[in-house]
């Protein structure tokens, strides 16, 4: 008790170093031991298991070749060409050209990427030729005499449609195969299903020491056909018929434990289905304890590594951890008196350190926030200011603008009757029934109307076109944004030169969002000498509203040249 009471009040260093060590030494002192005595049962299904996975995919090499080798009897099988060859009975052109067709269909079979396959037979009683692709052939004489003469024809011939696979020394047709390995099948009439000749494909038995070459195992690896060995890595000791009866041939796939000349192994076999081959791995006990003494020996000398690198490790960690806790307790301090958090770096990659970063980041945003609300009540009270100050009834005023217009009706006045209509057009359109939101028709009505007030005082030399796309004039978006644009223009642009240009207010929609052009023949300014933003109320408070309003994305932009005229680009979102 007084060992954990003294653990609880040290310092966080300490008791990650503890920490360390102790989770170091439970695994070495209680794990280890515990573990040693489960190993040998362990290890001996684990190679078990090995074993079976390799077995199954040797399997699925043997099935890939066994289908390969019955597709090549497909196409000879289906081949007109050979179907020819051998119900063609004549010595004329004809059997020539067959039999020249059906070598060319074998040599395109062989030559090309089946390097495994020694040599190709096909005939009848009448006539046949055996296609080597590999050594030399060892028949001579009349070759389908010789095969009619061997239990495997009588074989394929109660076979009616399917290829069958023989293992035997008295069919060898290539020289120096003393064990030849062959695929045969009956080829017969489709339409009668009667035979008209015999294929036999010979096979290099090496073929399995290429699919076994990656299967890394400490023993022996054997193809069984029955009571015959296919093929086997090492010498055997015993004889296919023992190793039959030991592996239990009512059993597709299963694992024994035997000994085979008073020595202990585990052997593992596993049954082919196309061919019903026992693919047998036989591993030495003897290679398996050996192994497991090895991991022990390397096990305990990790573990005392393990120990060592984790003293030196919680050393270092404690004081990376505890450094990035001091400086996160430098920070609360700071906050606590309401300061701004600089100069203070935390450990990306480290996750007190994120939380540290993020910390000060979350605590900076906010002071930054609330400074922000601060200038944007103060912003809201002086606009509430200069709203009080140039209050005017707006109704009054529409209504005194419409009684004019009648009145300038009456007395034929035209010029100030179009002036007060516009005038009034202006007012309505602004108003919009109290509603901030508008529509694009409705921002170029109000320009229509702002222009052809300015257009009386100037004498009609303001040109204005407007090419405006039409499906966009219902469109809606925020009021106001055009006119204090196109007034700029007249003030600023046009208005030194007599009123006399042309204003041009064009507008589409782009990318999901709506693009105004608005450019004037005016006066023109260097844009590197003057900040438009900064002298012009009325275009700084657009840029803003639409920033505010739609996005930091959206706003205007302003290209100038002296002499030449403006061009003011604005761009607006389309959410209301």
């Amino acid at each position: 008790m007084d060992i954990f009471h003294g653990i609880k009040g040290s310092p966080i260093k300490k008791k990650i170093i503890l920490l360390a060590l102790f989770s170091t030494l439970i695994p070495l002192l209680v794990v280890g031991p515990i573990t040693f005595a489960f190993l040998n049962k362990s290890v001996e299904n684990k190679v078990s298991t090995t074993v079976t996975n390799l077995l199954t995919i040797v399997n699925w090499n043997i099935n890939t070749f066994v289908a390969e080798i019955e597709d090549i009897s497909n196409i000879v099988f289906l081949s007109n060409d050979i179907h020819r060859y051998l119900t063609h009975n004549k010595k004329d052109p004809k059997h020539y050209m067959y039999e020249t067709s059906s070598r060319n269909t074998l040599s395109n079979i062989t030559v090309v990427n089946k390097p495994y396959i020694h040599s190709i037979y096909i005939g009848n009683e009448n006539h046949g030729f055996l296609k080597v692709n590999q050594g030399n052939s060892n028949m001579n004489g009349n070759v389908f005499s010789q095969i009619e003469d061997t239990t495997l024809y009588h074989q394929l011939l109660d076979s009616p449609w399917k290829g069958q696979w023989f293992n035997s020394s008295k069919l060898r047709l290539n020289a120096g195969n003393d064990e030849p390995f062959l695929f045969g099948r009956m080829i017969r009439n489709l339409g009668t299903k009667d035979p008209i000749g015999v294929l036999l494909i010979s096979i290099d038995p090496m073929i399995f020491e290429n699919m076994f070459k990656e299967v890394n195992i400490q023993g022996n690896i054997l193809v069984l056909n029955g009571d015959k060995i296919l093929y086997s890595r090492n010498k055997m000791e015993m004889s296919p018929i023992q190793l039959t009866e030991i592996i239990d041939g009512s059993k597709d796939n299963g694992t024994v434990i035997n000994y085979i000349d008073g020595k202990k192994n585990i052997i593992n076999y596993h049954t082919n289905e196309n061919t019903d081959w026992k693919i047998v791995s036989i591993v030495p006990f003897e290679n398996v304890v050996q192994d497991i003494n090895q991991i022990r020996l390397i096990t305990i000398t990790l573990l005392v590594i393990a120990f060592i690198i984790s003293v030196v490790f919680a050393i270092y960690l404690s004081s990376r951890i505890t450094r990035e806790l001091g400086l996160l307790r430098l920070v609360t301090e700071q906050m606590e008196r309401r300061e701004i958090v600089s100069g203070i770096h935390f450990n990306k990659e480290d996750e007190i350190g994120k939380i540290g970063n993020r910390f000060v980041e979350l605590y900076n945003r906010n002071n930054d926030l609330t400074l922000r609300l601060y200038e944007a009540k103060v912003k809201e009270k002086e606009a509430e200011l200069l709203a009080l100050q140039s209050h005017i009834n707006p109704h009054f005023l529409y209504n005194t603008l419409n009684a004019m217009f009648w009145m300038a009706e009456k007395s034929k006045a035209k010029p100030i009757a179009k002036m007060a209509i516009s005038l009034s057009k202006i007012f309505k359109l602004t108003l919009n029934d109290g509603n901030p939101i508008t529509t694009v028709k409705n921002e170029i009505e109000q320009v229509k109307s702002y222009l052809d007030i300015q257009n009386i005082r100037f004498d009609h030399n303001i040109f204005y076109h407007f090419q405006v796309d039409p499906n966009i004039l219902e469109e809606k978006l925020i009021k106001l944004l055009l006119q204090p644009i196109v007034e700029n223009a007249v003030y600023h642009g046009l208005e030194p030169k007599n009123g006399r240009g042309t204003i041009t207010i064009v507008g589409s929609m782009q990318n999901d969002c709506l693009l105004f052009k608005i450019i004037d023949t005016g006066k023109g300014f260097n844009t590197s000498e003057i900040d438009i933003y900064s002298k012009g109320y009325a275009l700084k408070n657009i840029n803003e509203r639409l920033k505010l309003h739609y996005g930091d994305e959206f706003g205007l932009d302003i290209n100038s040249k002296i002499d030449e005229g403006t061009t003011v680009i604005l761009k607006v979102g389309l959410k209301h």
